[in-house]
């Protein structure tokens, strides 16, 4: 039967269909519109989540363009699909660029001064100068995604990572390698920024708690092999050979992008320049929920950071471990963030994210507390410092994925810019952590065993004047983040209309 030419739609605003000239499928539908929408629909995500056309029956991306007889050439598949394992796994890949690039190499930072002639604070500098380029081109890659997609931005930063580390390998004085590893840092960041877009990309706001949770567990316990393999890498190659497995790391990427990951982003900016970004991220910057966010979790980067420079210097140096075994005694750290990270798994759905990241720098201050309080008592040991810290990295399991979660997902639109936002607070956070320890405890060698922060606060033995000018430098990162989590009490989401 036909259409007639003038249907009365009136009785479909009651739910009911009409009496004549409506197929059996519209009866159904009307009876039954949310059933058979769920049947007819792909399954999981929308094309508005995705932003590329989606063949739900073969689970495989197509570009825009159609068929070949719509003049856009023949669908190109994808290996790798939303939301698989796979994908979840390059989702951490790229997430683990920035921190992996810096733990891989910390276990050899005392050869690089022996084979270069810097000293030791120069050696510290050079994990400075990467996060000082890591959070400058937290600028670009975020704003460069929304305006050209996530997928040709990423080949890009990947290719350019792989030269730079080779370049690194290839340095031959400290001043050549801090210019690279200011490069090197530029464009790891394409990874982190661009990692995390493609998560708002494919995800809905309510589920990006859970699944930063896992990515961020996942992200940890990668970096966290990364201090063995470079402490190996170290001992049988030299520190040039953890610069050439990078160099490894960043072509198997940009292999697997290049043929397995399609195009997520759908919300392309039409035009790129600085006045819209300015606008874009002075709207983000004047939203206390973005605030909050942001400098909670850069606060706690700072002491991560400031974390991974001391300890190589104080286990080896001071208590004479092998780079080996301070890629081993690292494994602890990761370890409680791997506890937070599944104790926020726990969390989620019965505590609010922003209660968790008000409580979660407690255990920071905790952390650096015990150290402070076995140093004063003369005690300084392994335990006496990484013990401790596996509870400061307990709490930064908690910040991490919550803070993620809400920066980004709070502005769908501009997802990349929103992660340029977030990681150069991180990496800005993370470098002024750096520079305070490299200030304040002048670790590198036994005649500087008394550093002269130390002697001013009345410490006069070793076990006090080591720690203690590293505590003094990371406490008030800890406070800091328990101040900027304030910002975040009572804010509701927008887009759930739930407290966050």
């Amino acid at each position: 039967m036909g259409w007639p030419e003038r249907l009365d739609l009136s009785p479909l605003r009651h739910g009911r269909p009409p009496a004549h000239g409506v197929p059996r499928l519209s009866r159904r539908l009307c009876r039954h519109p949310v059933r058979h929408h769920r049947r007819v629909l792909p399954p999981r995500i929308s094309p508005d989540a995705r932003g590329d056309e989606w063949r739900g029956d073969r689970g495989r991306f197509r570009r825009r363009g159609g068929s070949g007889d719509e003049g856009g050439g023949a669908p190109v598949s994808f290996a790798l699909v939303p939301r698989s394992a796979s994908y979840t796994v390059l989702l951490v890949a790229l997430a683990s660029f920035g921190p992996l690039s810096m733990s891989i190499y910390s276990p050899v930072l005392p050869m690089v001064g022996a084979s270069l002639g810097a000293t030791p604070d120069d050696v510290k500098l050079t994990l400075t100068t990467y996060m000082l380029g890591f959070a400058a081109g937290q600028i670009f890659f975020g704003p460069l995604s929304d305006r050209f997609g996530r997928r040709p931005v990423l080949l890009v930063g990947l290719l350019l990572f792989a030269l730079t580390s080779a370049g690194c390998a290839l340095a031959g004085t400290i001043g050549q390698l801090f210019v690279l590893r200011v490069m090197q840092g530029l464009c790891a960041c394409a990874g982190s920024v661009i990692g995390r877009a493609l998560t708002r990309d494919i995800y809905e706001f309510a589920e990006l708690p859970r699944v930063m949770s896992w990515i961020s567990i996942g992200v940890n316990v990668a970096p966290a092999l990364a201090p063995l393999i470079g402490g190996h890498l170290g001992e049988w190659f030299g520190w040039q050979a953890t610069f050439w497995a990078l160099t490894a790391f960043g072509l198997g990427l940009f292999v697997i992008v290049a043929l397995g990951v399609g195009e997520t982003n759908k919300h392309r900016a039409v035009t790129l320049n600085l006045l819209g970004f300015a606008r874009g991220s002075g709207e983000m910057l004047r939203d206390r929920r973005f605030l909050g966010f942001s400098l909670t979790m850069g606060f706690v980067f700072g002491i991560n950071f400031g974390m991974m420079v001391a300890t190589p210097f104080i286990l080896q140096d001071t208590l004479g471990f092998t780079p080996r075994t301070v890629g081993y005694l690292s494994v602890i750290g990761v370890v409680g963030f791997t506890l937070g990270g599944f104790a926020n798994n726990r969390l989620i759905g019965r505590v609010r994210p922003t209660t968790i990241l008000q409580v979660a720098p407690l255990f920071h201050i905790a952390g650096l507390s015990i150290i402070a309080t076995l140093s004063i008592g003369g005690v300084l040991e392994w335990w006496s410092i990484m013990v401790p810290f596996m509870l400061c990295s307990f709490g930064s399991g908690l910040v991490v994925p919550n803070a993620n979660a809400g920066a980004v997902g709070l502005y769908p639109r501009l997802a990349g810019t929103a992660s340029s936002l977030v990681g150069l607070a991180q990496m800005g956070m993370g470098a002024l952590g750096t520079v305070a320890v490299a200030i304040t405890t002048g670790l590198g060698g036994h005649d500087r065993a008394l550093p002269l922060v130390g002697e001013w606060i009345g410490c006069t033995t070793k076990a006090c004047a080591i720690p203690m000018p590293l505590i003094l430098a990371q406490l008030p990162f800890a406070f800091a983040a328990l101040l900027a989590a304030r910002l975040l009490r009572g804010p509701r989401f927008p887009s759930t209309g739930q407290s966050a």
